[in-house]
């Protein structure tokens, strides 16, 4: 049997110190892991942080550029000076104007039934309705006419009043045949009519302005402007369409406060 001594042997203490620096390593590791983790998680914080920001000032900047790319479109091609309630439909497209006319044009030519029909559609909706806080927006002081329930009130956008004058000249041109009846009197007050027409045509020219480019080429050694040119033009289609939505029969007075 082993003796007692053997059993239980007394702790030294170089064998004391030995597990204290055990212990204390052991500590100080524990501390520095710990430490670590809290930096880390500090960095882990403040690099979302910065993607987050990051992502916002970016989704500012994009909404900024598509706001500007939209203002760009519509507001500095043609600054809203003064209020429509057609603005909302303003789209713009190329389009190729011609200045001849080469073949079939119902809007052209002599007196027919296409070109009377064609130009009778065309203007069609001279007359549209207006709601209360449309005109409220447009209105600079002047009143318009209103309808009896309450619905709205009555104006025309310059585009169709212009369409008007046109083709008020073009029938001009045929005075024999529209007007087979014509007096003295009627003359003179055709031909004030077609004055205005011809005056606020040069007027709405030169308000828009058009700075589209033609070109030029040799023709019997004259130089000679093309029949043609390429152009930034509204989407008549849709403003057409807007309009026909709310055109007005103005022959039915009935419908219209009268004033007193």
């Amino acid at each position: 049997m082993a003796s007692s001594s053997s059993k239980y042997q007394p702790l030294y203490p170089s064998d004391m110190a030995s597990n204290h620096d055990s212990d204390h390593e052991e500590a100080s590791n524990g501390a520095l892991f710990m430490l670590y983790q809290r930096r880390l998680q500090k960095y882990i914080i403040a690099i979302i942080l910065l993607v987050l920001s990051n992502v916002t000032f970016g989704s500012f900047l994009l909404m900024a550029w598509t706001q500007t790319a939209q203002t760009n479109t519509v507001d500095c091609v043609r600054p809203r000076l003064t209020y429509s309630p057609a603005t909302s439909v303003i789209r713009y497209e190329k389009k190729r104007l011609w200045r001849d006319i080469d073949g079939p044009n119902p809007f052209t030519g002599k007196p027919r039934p296409e070109f009377d029909q064609a130009w009778r559609d065309i203007i069609a909706p001279i007359t549209i309705k207006v709601s209360r806080e449309e005109l409220a927006r447009f209105n600079e002081g002047d009143t318009t006419i209103a309808f009896k329930d309450g619905s709205g009130y009555i104006a025309e956008m310059g585009v169709y009043h212009e369409l008007h004058c046109i083709k008020r000249v073009r029938l001009y041109l045929h005075l024999d045949h529209y007007y087979p009846n014509m007096t003295d009197s009627d003359r003179v007050r055709e031909d004030a009519h077609i004055d205005h027409c011809l005056e606020y045509w040069r007027q709405s020219v030169m308000c828009r302005g058009d700075t589209t480019l033609g070109t030029f080429f040799w023709r019997d050694g004259i130089p000679t402007s093309r029949v043609y040119t390429d152009n930034e033009c509204v989407d008549w289609h849709a403003l057409d369409h807007w309009a026909r939505q709310r055109m007005v029969n103005t022959a039915d007075y009935s419908q219209f406060v009268k004033d007193d």
